[in-house]
């Protein structure tokens, strides 16, 4: 008999989901008239004619995440429960980024003035829920490998959190230069993008690498 690592439905639909939302934002964001990747937020896809199909990605793929991570929390032998309910997080973020459309900014949508409104301050929490999920939950799951002796893996956690973390300060920094007029043409975009790439291709590592149960097969 030898052991092999087989997830489950629920975690492969739980590794999907960030990757179906990175290239679908990716697809949408490169097609779409008036809006630039390097410049703009991910964020503003969720404006324009085109904003339900990014806020529709953002719902549904956020909900296939939850559900992994409420999964993932109710089995101790999955890893670290907090680093799931910090998942559920995450998840919970993507949804309610999907809810409440940001604010326009930065000359997108074309012709819309810059404001601040209810539903984009509730999408900024969610953003923050996002990837404050994900940096913590990495920096949880990097501990936890180090306790059992996963050097490598710990490595990769503790770098994806740092590199999350860092990349959507700098994005948010980038950002209110740009909107203020201290710098002309940065790439706040690029770097969220970045920032939202690196902890979502982390997240689908996750749902294949800690919760997949062990099956005994012939061998």
């Amino acid at each position: 008999m030898r052991t092999i690592r087989r997830p489950s439905g629920v975690f492969l639909a739980g590794a999907a989901a960030p990757l179906v939302l990175l290239g679908g934002l990716l697809a949408d964001g490169v097609t779409r008239a008036g809006y630039a990747p390097i410049r703009h937020g991910v964020s503003q896809l969720t404006l324009g004619d085109r904003g339900g199909t990014a806020r529709l990605l953002f719902v549904v793929c956020g909900a296939l995440l939850t559900m992994a991570a409420l999964t993932g929390a109710r089995r101790r032998r999955y890893g670290p429960r907090w680093q799931w309910r910090l998942l559920v997080l995450t998840g919970a973020g993507l949804m309610l980024a999907g809810l409440f459309p940001t604010d326009p900014a930065l000359g997108y949508p074309p012709g819309a003035l810059d404001g601040v409104s209810m539903s984009g301050v509730v999408h900024q929490v969610g953003g923050t829920m996002l990837f404050g999920g994900v940096t913590a939950a990495a920096v949880v799951a990097g501990r936890s490998a180090r306790r059992r002796g996963e050097r490598r893996w710990a490595t990769v956690c503790f770098t994806v959190a740092c590199a999350t973390a860092g990349l959507a300060c700098a994005a948010g920094v980038v950002f209110r230069l740009m909107q203020r007029d201290i710098v002309g043409r940065g790439p706040a975009g690029l770097l969220e993008l970045l920032s939202m790439g690196c902890g979502l291709c982390w997240v689908a590592g996750v749902m294949v690498h800690d919760p997949s149960p062990q099956a005994r097969i012939p061998g």
